[in-house]
């Protein structure tokens, strides 16, 4: 629902904006993107799904924004030594804001239910599909795509992919019962807007600094959503969720210092 919803408002957006096509390596690089970021979304909501939140959210996350950083960092990326702190407290602060809040008698570390070799499978692939998504996007835009054909195109890739894995399910007997209510529809529109309009930032922050440090603080999702809970919900944040929003925050301005 929710990628059919952002494909609708990219190709009204791309419509409006009457940006001129840029060249096929671009539009193929976002086409590749946007099955790449499906992927891992799907991999990763598997994951969720077998009940080991507090292990995948943030190893996802960390994996996924740690091996794009060092790849570009040992292609040549050009950070100085503060930046490069900056990115370890950064995601190291993903892992602590993501962890359950240590109680007595409770272990601080998640658990694992069901197969350990299936968990660490789905965790790398949705680490894989994050990563690759932040790569060949910013590919894409490097290749002459500005703004809304690239978008455009990841939708239209991930609207492929779930389609795919839609059929792939089905033939295989697979598909689950949809049951879609007033509330669910109205939820997958906002996800879908949400997530274009992350997609968005993201490349317009990729045109304005350095790419790894972009990865890195586009990852720090677990600390505004453990911020918003505490505003909205009124929920405790606990020795280690504050810890990790005060490691996320000394990240942020390591990362932000000049060079």
């Amino acid at each position: 629902m929710a990628q059919f919803v952002g494909l609708l408002a990219a190709t009204a957006l791309l419509l409006l904006a009457g940006e001129t096509a840029p060249p096929a390596a671009a539009l193929s690089l976002g086409l590749a993107a946007g099955v790449s970021g499906a992927f891992g979304i799907g991999c990763f909501y598997l994951a969720l799904s077998r009940g080991t939140m507090g292990l995948v959210a943030p190893l996802a996350s960390l994996l996924g924004a740690a091996w794009p950083a060092v790849l570009i960092l040992l292609t040549g990326g050009g950070i100085a030594p503060p930046g490069i702190v900056g990115m370890l407290a950064a995601l190291g602060a993903i892992v602590l804001i993501s962890l359950p809040d240590r109680r007595l008698g409770t272990p601080i570390m998640p658990t694992y239910h069901g197969s350990r070799t299936s968990e660490w499978l789905l965790i790398i692939g949705a680490a894989l599909g994050f990563g690759g998504f932040f790569l060949l996007i910013d590919a894409s835009h490097a290749r002459g795509g500005d703004v809304w054909w690239p978008l455009f195109m990841v939708k239209v890739g991930g609207v492929s992919a779930v389609v795919a894995a839609a059929l792939l399910a089905r033939w295989r007997g697979r598909l689950p019962v949809m049951r879609s209510g007033r509330a669910a529809v109205i939820i997958g529109c906002i996800a879908g807007i949400g997530d274009l309009g992350g997609n968005l930032f993201f490349v317009l922050a990729s045109g304005e600094g350095e790419l790894a440090t972009v990865i890195v603080l586009s990852s720090l999702s677990p600390v505004v959503t453990a911020l918003l809970a505490r505003a909205v919900l009124h929920e405790r944040l606990g020795p280690v969720r504050v810890a990790g929003v005060a490691l996320a925050i000394a990240g942020v301005v390591l990362l932000t210092l000049p060079a």
